[in-house]
C-alpha cells in the first residue's frame, strides 16, 4: 500500500492523479524511488495487463514519464 507521504510526493508530478496512483499500486509500485530508471511504456503495459484491458493511452504514458522524471530528480 502506498503511504500518504509517498502519495503526496507522487501527486507533485504533472498529470498524475489519484487514479494513476491506484494503478501503480495495483502493479506493486509503492514508492517514488521504485520508479527510478523505469520505462513509461513498460509501466503502461503492466497496468493494462493488471486491469485486463488497454487502458493507458498516450497522455497516460506522458504522465508516467513525468512521474519517472520526478523520481529521478528526487534522488
Amino acid at each position: 500500500m502506498i503511504s500518504d507521504d509517498e502519495r503526496a510526493k507522487m501527486l507533485q508530478a504533472h498529470s498524475i492523479g489519484p487514479r494513476m496512483i491506484a494503478y501503480l499500486e495495483e502493479i506493486g509500485i509503492e514508492t517514488l524511488a521504485q520508479l527510478k530508471g523505469a520505462d513509461a511504456d513498460t509501466l503502461a503495459m503492466r497496468i493494462d495487463v493488471a486491469l485486463g484491458r488497454k487502458h493507458i493511452n498516450r497522455l497516460g504514458i506522458d504522465a508516467l514519464r513525468n512521474l519517472i522524471e520526478l523520481a529521478e530528480r528526487k534522488g
